[in-house]
């Protein structure tokens, strides 16, 4: 599948390098902007970082994404731009625009209530739907979807909503599982390259391209994020990565019938289990489920080798930060790539998620003690999430 995508890499060059170079000049500006864009350490009981670093990351992934969709754009033959044309990019990225800049003033001001961004993200599912033809058509199960079908009903009744929830949740779990250095990016470079690759496999050029023109500006914002973190990608940069992740998604087995509706939830099945989850978890200890804490998977990780490394006095390959990402983004991959291996066979992708959730419930366990331990420092000692919904 690699040497499928391969051809359409130089057209990329653009949006990564862009996405580069603004990290860079937010990085190195900082001294006149951290005031205003730099995320504490004591903002929560979530926090993990040492010293204040700025949250603006979003704008040199969204910067990037721009440039790179001018780039194919003019660059493409006229065939290629038809096609692109066809996936009314341009509707897509408006419908998303009130729900990044809300992100984005939250990233700077931190006074935007939860309610408000998720009400927004609501509305960007809406317009998804509306202008850019995004929308979820049938559930993939098989005794629920024909009797939905044969309701007396327009079709928009039973799609919209079905479509705004998914958009919306996706958005919100994707800023939720931004909590260590490259996490996010990580997942998101993950979940990307699988839609391109399935894409590409059905003749889907647009989507793939799509696709990956988010990779790369993901990909750009990334090397200043992993494995030190001088830059967040805050509340709008998780935003753009998960609405573009779940439209692509929706698009995808929209378009093509043959892939089922359940590897669009399998690809993205780590960050829903997660979100998910941590409702529940929260729900059962009397809390809102929108509380921050420090007990995600990732969270949880991070404060098992902050104790074995206090244990036994030796240090963890790239970090306690970096080392946890990189062991929780290598169990968030498996069921994305198996996914995007077997994305028309229904059973094996609803087996795929009933595993995956019973290994995710199970290694939560399994790091639970000894993270509660290490957590009962206090929260400082406590590795946690970039982010809350």
């Amino acid at each position: 599948m690699i040497s499928t995508l391969w051809p359409y890499f130089a057209l990329l060059a653009p949006g990564f390098g862009v996405a580069v170079g603004l990290a860079w000049l937010l990085v190195h500006t900082e001294d006149w902007h951290l005031h205003l864009t730099g995320d504490q350490p004591e903002g929560g009981p979530q926090k993990l970082h040492t010293e204040a670093t700025a949250r603006i990351g979003g704008l040199a992934v969204m910067a990037g994404l721009v440039a790179g969709l001018y780039w194919l754009h003019f660059s493409a033959d006229p065939s290629l731009r038809r096609q692109l044309d066809a996936l009314n990019i341009a509707g897509l990225m408006a419908a998303f625009l009130p729900l990044f800049v809300l992100g984005l003033l939250e990233d700077v001001f931190k006074t935007v209530s939860i309610r408000l961004r998720f009400g927004v993200s609501l509305v960007a599912g809406v317009l998804a739907y509306l202008l850019a033809g995004v929308r979820i058509e049938a559930l993939g199960l098989p005794l629920i979807d024909p009797f939905l079908l044969s309701l007396p009903l327009p079709p928009y009744v039973l799609a919209l909503p079905v479509t705004v929830v998914a958009v919306a949740g996706l958005v919100h779990a994707m800023n939720i599982v931004d909590g260590l250095n490259g996490l996010l990016a990580g997942i998101s470079l993950v979940v990307l390259g699988a839609l391109a690759a399935v894409s590409a496999r059905f003749g889907e050029t647009a989507l793939m391209l799509l696709a990956l023109a988010t990779l790369a500006a993901a990909a750009g914002f990334a090397v200043f994020n992993f494995p030190r973190a001088r830059l967040f990608c805050g509340d709008a940069g998780a935003y753009l990565l998960g609405y573009l992740i779940s439209t692509i998604t929706i698009l995808l087995v929209l378009h093509q019938p043959a892939i089922s509706p359940w590897f669009a939830l399998a690809v993205i099945i780590h960050p829903v289990t997660e979100t998910l989850y941590s409702a529940w978890r929260r729900h059962r200890l009397g809390l809102s489920p929108t509380d921050p804490d420090a007990r995600h998977m990732h969270s949880l990780w991070a404060a098992r080798l902050r104790q074995r490394s206090e244990e036994t006095g030796q240090a963890v390959w790239l970090g306690t930060n970096a080392g946890a990402s990189l062991r929780t983004l290598a169990v968030a991959s498996v069921p994305t790539l198996l996914a995007a291996c077997v994305p028309t066979h229904a059973i094996a992708l609803q087996a795929l998620c009933v595993a995956y959730v019973v290994v995710f419930i199970k290694i939560e366990g399994l790091l639970a003690q000894p993270a509660g331990r290490a957590c009962s420092g206090g929260a400082a000692a406590c590795a946690a999430d970039d982010s809350r919904l």
